[in-house]
C-alpha cells in the first residue's frame, strides 16, 4: 500500500512540472552588483564587511511570524582557510543573517564560502524550521553588530513615513 502510494504522489508531482515549485524563490544569492560592502573592522585573521544595501525586512517570507531583519556579511580571510565539511580551501565567507532586533538575537542563515578568485567552494543554506537564534554577550562584537545593524534597519523603515 504504501508503495502505491508512494507511486501515486510521485506521479501527481511529475505532472505538476514546473507548477510544483514555481512560486519558490530559493536561497538568496550573495550580494553583487549591487552590492555597498562597508568596513566593519579589522580582525588579526580578517576583515569583517557588511553590505549596507542587503539590510531588509523580508514581509512576503516574513508573514505569520516575527519580521526578522536581514543582512549580508563577508569575511575576507588575509590567509587560506579549509572547510569542514567540503575540505575546500576559501579564502571569502559570505554569511547571511536574520536578526530579531527586539531580542537582540542572531541566527546565520546561509553561509558561502569562497576561493581567492572568487569561485563557489561551498554553500550551505539553513531551512527556516532550523535557524538557532543565539544571544549576543553583552558589550561583544557581536551585539554591537545587531544594534548597528537594527539602528540602520530602523532608520530604512522611517524613511518612507518622513518623505510623506
Amino acid at each position: 500500500m504504501r508503495i502505491l502510494a508512494s507511486l501515486v504522489l510521485t506521479l501527481l508531482l511529475v505532472a505538476c512540472g514546473d507548477k510544483y515549485d514555481a512560486n519558490l524563490a530559493g536561497p538568496d544569492p550573495v550580494p553583487a552588483k549591487h552590492a555597498d560592502w562597508r568596513s566593519y573592522g579589522d580582525m588579526a585573521d580578517f576583515e569583517m564587511l557588511v553590505d549596507v544595501n542587503s539590510i531588509t525586512h523580508e514581509d512576503e517570507a516574513d508573514k505569520g511570524s516575527p519580521k526578522y531583519t536581514y543582512v549580508w556579511m563577508w569575511q575576507k580571510f588575509k590567509q587560506d582557510e579549509i572547510d569542514g565539511q567540503s575540505k575546500g580551501k576559501y579564502r571569502n565567507k559570505y554569511t547571511r543573517q536574520a536578526i530579531d532586533c527586539p531580542s537582540g538575537r542572531m541566527a546565520g542563515i546561509a553561509v558561502e564560502l569562497r576561493d581567492a578568485d572568487d569561485l563557489k567552494v561551498a554553500r550551505y543554506d539553513v531551512p527556516g524550521y532550523q535557524w538557532e537564534f543565539a544571544d549576543q554577550e553583552p558589550n561583544s562584537y557581536g551585539a554591537d553588530f545587531v544594534r548597528q545593524v537594527c539602528k540602520i534597519m530602523t532608520d530604512k523603515a522611517a524613511k518612507p513615513a518622513d518623505a510623506s
